[in-house]
């Protein structure tokens, strides 16, 4: 059975998909720093919270044993376009959150597991960040892996989303046999209608003056956003209950 260590962990996406896959696996751990995201996957994958190890900069690897597998999306705010795109590193040298892929790193170095699996943003492989990727790639072939990455879109795997991510593969060395392939994408039959639920509860539905404060947003980046994109709404953030500011809406009947 894999031994199995999740870092960054929100809810659990790669263990969901370790159990959809029908692949064995036994929990060692798992970080995550957001307590109700804690408290989610406890609840959804039926562990106790004691298995939270908390902040990956507190994380003492020298106690942790063993593992076959890690995986970790690790932050993506530094690299995204929706931020301020600083990259792995603020002006003064410190890590930003998006460096706390370093982290990640010295625990990998440390475990050693045969497979470690990442994900982030596509702008990570683009050109404003090609010296970074590079050194992702780099430090994690020093720790003794061969890397495959590949940007992968959602909707090419049976989800009706546009989302790209890039994942990084990364096989130690010593057990890589080069056979290693991303999968090939498969045809799209599904829509969203086929995945929400008929029947929602109305404290799930925007009032009236949330919905006005989205369509008549004044913030001026995201406005000459909203102009170019037209009469489509272009994200919803699942943060626009506190305060809608990101996107223009249009009645669909």
């Amino acid at each position: 059975m894999i031994k199995y260590l999740s870092l960054f962990s929100g809810i659990g996406a790669f263990e969901k998909a370790l159990t959809n896959l029908h692949i064995p696996f036994e929990l060692v751990g798992y970080s995550e720093i957001d307590k109700y995201a804690s408290k989610a996957y406890s609840l959804i994958h039926k562990v106790p919270e004691s298995m939270n190890l908390g902040d990956i900069t507190k994380i003492d690897e020298s106690i942790l044993p063993q593992v076959d597998l890690i995986t970790y999306g690790f932050p993506c705010q530094d690299i995204s376009l929706a931020g301020l795109q600083k990259g792995l590193f603020n002006t003064d040298g410190t890590k930003t959150r998006s460096g706390l892929f370093f982290d990640a790193l010295r625990i990998i170095e440390h475990c050693k597991p045969q497979v470690a699996i990442a994900e982030n943003v596509k702008n990570l492989t683009s050109e404003k960040f090609s010296e970074q990727f590079k050194l992702v790639l780099n430090s994690l072939s020093n720790a003794g892996y061969n890397n495959y990455w590949k940007v992968l879109n959602a909707s090419d795997f049976e989800i009706p989303q546009k989302r790209e991510r890039v994942f990084i593969v990364s096989i130690r060395k010593d057990i890589d046999t080069g056979i290693f392939q991303f999968p090939e994408a498969v045809p799209l039959q599904k829509c969203l209608g086929d995945l929400l639920e008929g029947d929602v509860p109305e404290k799930f539905y925007l009032s009236e003056d949330k919905v006005k404060k989205i369509e008549f947003n004044s913030y001026h980046k995201e406005k000459s956003r909203i102009q170019a994109r037209g009469e489509i709404c272009d994200a919803l953030l699942a943060r626009d209950y506190k305060g809608a500011k990101c996107v223009k809406v249009v009645c669909i009947t």
